[in-house]
């Protein structure tokens, strides 16, 4: 039983060590540059190449409504600009600009240090992510 209570308790931490970080990334981007985890999301997937909205709700799990009200504050900043599919008009693509590639290599500055930070303690890595990378590949979500 205690081997079951220790994976479960595993797998929490898992969940807490995300759920955290991703508030001190918002938070840490937010005092700094204004901008939300989403923000970055869509900044760094848009850098990538050119993605349609669709693309990006789905590819974040949040309502096309969520990413109209992201993508409108972006565009407003000169971060991003939206241009209409040249085969099916009604399809809006979301591309970076060079002002939002700056602000994005500012943003990953940010979180390279919140992850060094983080990992500060820990000495074998690799190791680390060895081990969930294959509980990863368990439920399926390694696609990411």
């Amino acid at each position: 039983m205690q081997k079951i209570d220790e994976k479960l308790q595993l797998m929490n931490t898992i969940a807490k060590i995300y759920r955290g970080s991703i508030k001190e990334f918002n938070n840490r981007l937010g005092k700094l540059m204004s901008l939300s985890y989403l923000d970055f999301s869509i900044l760094k997937a848009t850098s990538e190449e050119p993605r349609s909205m669709v693309y990006l709700a789905n590819r974040y799990f949040v309502t096309q409504s969520a990413i109209t009200a992201a993508v409108d504050k972006l565009e407003a900043r000169g971060l991003v600009r939206r241009v209409r599919d040249n085969k099916d008009r009604r399809i809006v693509i979301v591309k970076i600009t060079p002002k939002g590639r700056e602000v994005l290599l500012k943003a990953n500055e940010i979180l390279r240090d919140l992850v060094d930070e983080m990992l500060s303690d820990i000495e074998d890595v690799s190791e680390l992510l060895q081990g969930l990378s294959k509980i990863l590949s368990k439920i399926g979500s390694s696609k990411e």
